[in-house]
Parts: structure tokens; C-alpha cells; sequence
């Protein structure tokens, strides 16, 4: 399913939660990153049709989610907070929103059965819900919210609180789900998490959409100069390197740490940089171990997007 935002804002009075936030979301895994307050779940709530946008334009397969009531049957949510009926099991829990969904009883737990079994909770699924660790927690609302077979998944902050073989489990899943044709949208702080699941992000600041697309195109848009380092093996090669490489134009500047026998270079060219030093590398006859970038990571990214750096 194909998901547009196009100019919408969000006001709650006179404060404003999101603004002429613009974002298309289609088949596989979405990553939507930014701080507390940046306005991630406002964006998801109006994507659910949860909440009206002040204006703008929100569409679903080109329908309108707010009033769509058809098509809400096609959203799974995971909220970030609880929203459980504690008295519950669950497999009870599960099953309820399944007969809300118009299932019957029999049919309602037997799909609930499977939703549960599927997350590890085979032996849990009958003891009270106010009985569960948090990881429990998380993969019943997960449960919850994939059991009727949604063709949208939105998690808000799936990963919090989870171990982290509660978190393997769920990314497997997620992944299985998007190559089953899902559209998956997922906020979250674990970067980590985000970056091995998709390279696809929205990055979100003080409610305005800052960039969206793959995250080493997004990284190229920060202009700020961005360090690659490379470790020659023999010492006497490090400054005859790094005279060489300042007279290239994609060259910012050049730093040697002598403790660890590196040469970082500066660039906001990465692209060329790793095209051309193998090239200057052979020329020159030097013999590398290998170049890198540590800031090469959705972390560092995010930190540019904290950090306010501006943006071209």
C-alpha cells in the first residue's frame, strides 16, 4: 500500500506538532528517526487516521484514513505505550480484537494461538498479561496488532524495553513481513536496529520533515565535512599521503595520529573519495590496510539531525 503526506500540519491549540510535513511510504520497511517531541507519533497517528490533520493532505491507496472506516481494517498498530487490559491473558487479549474483526470464537483463538506461538510465547500465552516482562509485553502488542493480517504495520518505538533476543525475534519477523509485500513503518531510538533493517528513513526535527529516502543519500545533504580514514602499513607513508591528497579538490583537510598510524581525510565527496584514492593509492605505490569511516552510521546521522547542523 502506497502511503502520501502532502503538506500536512497538525496544530494542538496554539502549539504546533508537525508542519507541511511531505512523506511517501510504499512496500517494504520505513525508518522514521528524530527526537522526543519531533513529532513521529503525531505523523504516525494522522498515517492511522487516529487524528485529523489541520492541513494537508493524507492518503492511503489514495483514500482518505481519517474517514475510511474500510480501510482502517487494512492498519496494525504498536503503540509506544502500553494500552493493555491487565486481567487479561494473552491469548484472551489477542483473541478479543480478533472478535472485534468480526471472527468468531473458535477461529479467533486458534489465529490468536499462531500469532503468539510465532513470537515465542507459547507457554506464556494463558498466565495474566500484569504477570509479563516487559520483552512480553512487547510481542503481545505486536500479536495484537499483526494477527488479523494488516497490509500496514505501524510500530512507534517497537525495540524499547525489549531484550535483546526479544529484539532479533521481532526484526526477523518484520523482515518476513515486508517481503511478504507489507508496508512497515517503524520509529524507534535503537539506530542500530533501524540501520540493519532498512536503509529507507524519514528524518524528523521540531515537527518538520528534514529528508527522506536512503540514508547515504540523506547523509551526503549535511554540509558538513565528513572523516575517512586510512592506515598505511608502513609509517614513512602517511605524510607522503596526505601531501598528496591535499591537492585533490574533494580534500577538505588532512590529520595524522601517530599513535595509530592513520591519515583521515575530510571531505563532504565521499563518493569521489573512495572512487579516486584506490587510483592514487596504485600510483603512488602505496600499500594500504584499509579505509574506513566510522561516520559512515545511521548514528552519526542522527547526530548531524540533533546537533542542527544545516542542511543545503
Amino acid at each position: 500500500m502506497n502511503i502520501k503526506l502532502e503538506q500536512v500540519t497538525k496544530n494542538y491549540g496554539d502549539v504546533q506538532g508537525i508542519s507541511n510535513i511531505n512523506l511517501e511510504v510504499n512496500k517494504g520497511i520505513t525508518g522514521i528517526l528524530g527526537p522526543n517531541g519531533a513529532g513521529k507519533s503525531t505523523t504516525m497517528k494522522i498515517i492511522l487516521g487516529l487524528s485529523r490533520p489541520s492541513r494537508g493532505r493524507v492518503t492511503v491507496d489514495g483514500r482518505n484514513p481519517f474517514d475510511d472506516w474500510e480501510l482502517k481494517k487494512d492498519f496494525g498498530f504498536v503503540p509506544e505505550y502500553d494500552c493493555f487490559y491487565e486481567h487479561m491473558s494473552g491469548l484472551e487479549f489477542v483473541s478479543y480484537f480478533l472478535r472485534m474483526h468480526d471472527c468468531q470464537k473458535e477461529e479467533a483463538e486458534e489465529r490468536a494461538i499462531e500469532a503468539l506461538s510465532e513470537l515465542g510465547l507459547e507457554e506464556a500465552m494463558e498466565r495474566k498479561i500484569n504477570t509479563y516482562s516487559r520483552g512480553m509485553r512487547q510481542k503481545t502488542k505486536v500479536a495484537r496488532a499483526t494477527v488479523f493480517n494488516p497490509e500496514v504495520l505501524v510500530m512507534d518505538e517497537p525495540f524499547q524495553g525489549a531484550d535483546p533476543t526479544t529484539r532479533i525475534l521481532l526484526m526477523k519477523k518484520m523482515t518476513e513481513w515486508a517481503e511478504n509485500g507489507k508496508t512497515i513503518l517503524i520509529s524507534s531510538h535503537i539506530l542500530h536496529d533501524i540501520q540493519s533493517l532498512t536503509d529507507n528513513i524519514a528524518l524528523i526535527n521540531n515537527g518538520k520533515m528534514l529528508a527522506h529516502g536512503n540514508r547515504h543519500e540523506i547523509r551526503n545533504l549535511i554540509n558538513v565535512p565528513r572523516p575517512i580514514s586510512i592506515v598505511p602499513v608502513k609509517d614513512g607513508n602517511l605524510r607522503k599521503l596526505a601531501k598528496r591528497l591535499l591537492d585533490e579538490k574533494w580534500t577538505k583537510a588532512t590529520s595524522i595520529d601517530e599513535d595509530t598510524n592513520e591519515l583521515t581525510v575530510e571531505t563532504t565527496q565521499t563518493e569521489d573519495v573512495y572512487l579516486e584514492i584506490p587510483k592514487i593509492l596504485q600510483k603512488e605505490k602505496i600499500t594500504v590496510e584499509r579505509i574506513y569511516s566510522e561516520d559512515d552510521s545511521l548514528d552519526s546521522l542522527y547526530a548531524k539531525l540533533v546537533e542542527g547542523h544545516q542542511w543545503k
